[in-house]
């Protein structure tokens, strides 16, 4: 009994040796195994870093950069016969290159977000690539941000072609809605019309979603169908550009903030408050017209003007053609009457410098005045129409009265031509007409 309880212990104690020589040797290859596994990788990461970081320097030149391919053969020629550690490792690669790039997306939008100062917004037309302002920047201008917006070009056209691209002489701003407003305001290099010639409306783009609404005036609009186009901005996005007239110098050149008046007849047009041309804006699809206006004031005026001459020309036209004749009164076959009225206004207009055109009688009936009290006829008058033509060669339409006297027993005297009536007329007298301009039959 004694044997084989010696013998049991031997074996429970060989076994136990056994077992805990097991483990240890377990853990011992694990330990080496992780110790390996570990120095493995700490050499590919190193070797990864430093073709990344060698990729990265030389990213100009593009000689010491991996592609996929290129990478996945160098992880092939260290590890021959392991797919697994091949993939493992292009993955980590993979991985360490979109780290790289988010840091590097990261640092660019954090130093964009504090903003360039600027002391001014330069001109994009005058100023060098270096100094023109760079699309999605942030710029700091007396302690307010802006951020460059990119062009648009949505690619418009019309048959007048007003619609396209524009390129401006200076960038414009629109300001943020306060100054502890955390969204930066706007900066603009350019805008695309779209314009529809049958409606005479148009949107300018600033950016696919920001559009500033235009149309050309009522008075304007023959000359638009010919080609000299005046419009006028009005509510919308972009700029601060609301009621600012713009004015089509030549096909493809805008003159913005085109502010004139016409003073006289013999002087004609000028630039409103004694501006100058160096103070408006040029816009234009070629940048090379812009210089042609925005270094030549004198011709910028000059073009200006002329356009403005020929607008407020087609407007008469148009206003003359507009109105409608009186039409002719029975009185009109009264000789007594048309001779009275003749004679009358010619000798009324040859001591004034101007001349009876055209005249005619508009009433059918005597129209009678009496006393307030007694009630007794004073006298009796009737109405014509008089085309004038004033010395400068313009017509205009006038009133003229024929009067005649009460001389008791309910009998008149003779008419005769009694003035023209310039106080309680109504249109079209008292407005320009064509020299030729007759009544209807």
């Amino acid at each position: 009994m004694k044997k084989y309880t010696t013998l049991f212990c031997l074996f429970f104690a060989s076994f136990l040796f056994h077992q805990t020589a097991n483990a240890q040797f377990g853990n011992m290859l694990k330990k080496a195994k992780q110790k390996v596994t570990g120095k493995i990788e700490e050499k590919a990461s190193s070797t990864l870093e430093k073709s990344i970081t060698s990729s990265n320097n030389n990213s100009a030149s593009n000689t010491n950069e991996y592609s996929d391919e290129e990478f996945k053969k160098e992880l092939a020629k260290k590890y021959p016969n392991d797919k697994e550690k091949q993939d493992f490792y292009f993955k980590k690669y993979k991985e360490y290159q979109q780290k790289q790039v988010a840091e590097k997306e990261a640092l660019l939008a954090k130093e964009n977000s504090k903003g360039k100062v600027v002391n001014e917004i330069p001109s994009p037309i005058e100023s060098s690539e270096e100094n023109k302002f760079k699309d999605n920047q942030i710029y700091v201008l007396n302690r307010t941000k802006f951020k460059k917006l990119p062009a648009y070009d949505g690619g418009f056209s019309d048959k007048m072609e007003l619609s396209g691209y524009y390129h401006l002489s200076q960038y414009f701003v629109r300001n943020p809605s306060s100054h502890f407003d955390s969204n930066p305001g706007d900066i603009y290099e350019g805008f695309s019309i779209e314009y529809d010639p049958a409606t005479y409306q148009l949107n300018a783009f600033f950016t696919p979603d920001q559009k500033r609404y235009g149309v050309v005036p009522e008075n304007y609009r023959k000359s638009a169908d010919k080609g000299n186009i005046q419009f006028q901005f009005g509510m919308g996005g972009g700029p601060e550009w609301t009621n600012a007239n713009v004015l089509l110098l030549e096909p493809g050149v805008l003159l913005i903030g085109a502010e004139v008046y016409h003073k006289n007849d013999n002087e004609g047009h000028k630039w409103m408050n004694n501006a100058q041309p160096k103070q408006f804006v040029i816009a234009a699809k070629d940048p090379e017209k812009i210089k042609k206006y925005y270094k030549n004031p004198e011709l910028t005026s000059q073009v200006t003007f002329a356009k403005f001459d020929e607008l407020l020309k087609d407007w008469k036209g148009a206003q003359l053609n507009s109105v409608v004749m009186p039409s002719k009164g029975s009185f009109d076959k009264n000789s007594a009457i048309k001779s009275a009225a003749v004679n009358g206004l010619n000798k009324y207009y040859g001591k004034m410098s101007m001349s009876n055109v055209y005249q005619y009688m508009t009433s059918d009936r005597w129209s009678t005045v009496k006393h307030k009290v007694t009630g007794v006829p004073l006298y009796q008058w009737a109405v014509g129409a008089v085309v004038q033509k004033n010395s400068d060669g313009q017509c205009m339409l006038q009133q003229f009265i024929v009067r005649r006297d009460y001389t008791g027993g309910g009998k008149y005297g003779s008419p005769f031509f009694n003035g023209i009536n310039r106080g309680s007329i109504r249109a079209p007298y008292g407005t320009y007409v064509k020299c030729d301009a007759r009544p209807q039959k």
